[in-house]
């Protein structure tokens, strides 16, 4: 377990297992699932191929924003890859904070001036709002293992100069250096090593790119959100969907679990999406996939350790993959004022000596 450089001050119960998200009590856009979909196909390659292929690519990271030099020290800024014809593997173990934002005009305070003046709120091009999805993801080189551990967005936690609030909340108060902070008190002092924010409007792109996904929907989903534009219609069984329709399964909310249904569906995509897209024909669409992804993230990884990264991914065996979610349970109806999911500090403790 490395540990963090700063630090800050429906009732199903979730399960530290890494059994299969079909599993209500272990199993959100898994936005880590939109920039794993733009990087897979570097997996594909070799060490020296990624270190080609990146030479053509910016070195600096692909923030949209900046960190002070307080947050940057929130961090680790040890290097994560190795140089020379070890430039695309990892060399110690990384933990990356995946954060997926859906942002509307109401929750930036300078929208774009042609999203406020339709009769409908749309997703806007923006790292400002709530987080709605939370990942932290864990590369470890030496036992050959990746865990992808989900965070509900409606976890109570202590966020730093901010009280006890739901934790998706820490990206709107400070960005990605105050949720990472959130984070990491929250799983006893892991330290976060980088940081990914990724919002929804290359999504759909970027499914189609890869030429649609296989998954099995649980059950008939019907929706209809005219404020949003958001319509969903799917039927249940096993089907191939396109962009859109794979929007429509992730952001559905009306089903038993709420929040940890949405968080099981996103973990099967992504599965789904790994199993499906590491294979030689991806490669032939990276140019494509990377072009969409660039103007749809904010992160501190360079392109180097990107590479490094995917191609880790790639190599890892799938049963050396772990799924996972913080444990805990739903708040009772007359517990708070709002409804909370009540992390488990016992078991998060026994997850991350484990895990992390």
């Amino acid at each position: 377990m490395t540990t963090q450089k700063t630090s800050s001050s429906e009732n199903p119960s979730a399960s530290d297992s890494s059994s299969s998200v079909n599993n209500a009590t272990q199993s959100k856009s898994g936005r880590w699932l939109w920039f794993w979909v733009g990087m897979t196909g570097l997996a594909m390659l070799s060490a020296t191929a990624g270190a080609q292929l990146a030479t053509f690519l910016p070195s600096a990271p692909l923030m949209q924003a900046r960190l002070t030099p307080e947050q940057e020290a929130v961090f680790d800024s040890d290097r994560i890859s190795g140089t020379g014809l070890q430039f695309s593997e990892l060399t110690r173990p990384v933990n990356v904070l995946l954060l997926g934002m859906s942002v509307l005009p109401p929750d930036v305070k300078n929208p774009p001036a042609e999203s406020t003046h339709l009769r409908y709120q749309p997703e806007i091009n923006s790292f400002e709002g709530l987080s709605d999805v939370m990942l932290l993801l864990r590369f470890d080189p030496q036992k050959k293992k990746l865990a992808i551990l989900s965070i509900p967005r409606d976890t109570r936690a202590e966020v730093n100069g901010h009280g006890i609030e739901k934790i998706n909340a820490a990206n709107v108060d400070g960005g990605p250096a105050l949720t990472a902070t959130a984070v990491s008190n929250l799983l006893n002092g892991v330290g976060i090593d980088r940081y990914v924010r990724i919002n929804v409007l290359g999504l759909a792109k970027l499914i189609d790119a890869l030429g649609g996904v296989t998954v099995y929907v649980p059950k008939d989903m019907k929706y209809q959100d005219d404020s949003q534009h958001l319509y969903i219609n799917l039927k249940a069984g096993k089907q191939h969907l396109n962009g859109d329709q794979t929007m429509q399964l992730l952001r559905y909310r009306h089903d038993e679990l709420g929040d940890i249904g949405r968080i099981q569906r996103q973990q099967v995509v992504l599965r789904a999406l790994m199993d499906q897209s590491l294979n030689p024909a991806t490669l032939t669409q990276l140019p494509k996939i990377l072009n969409v992804i660039k103007d749809h993230i904010d992160t501190n990884l360079t392109v180097e350790e990107l590479v490094a990264l995917v191609g880790f991914g790639g190599r890892t065996n799938r049963s050396n993959m772990q799924m996972l979610m913080i444990p805990g349970r739903f708040s009772e109806r007359n517990e708070y004022n709002t409804s909370y999911w009540l992390p488990d500090k016992e078991r998060i403790a026994s997850l991350t000596s484990k895990h992390f």
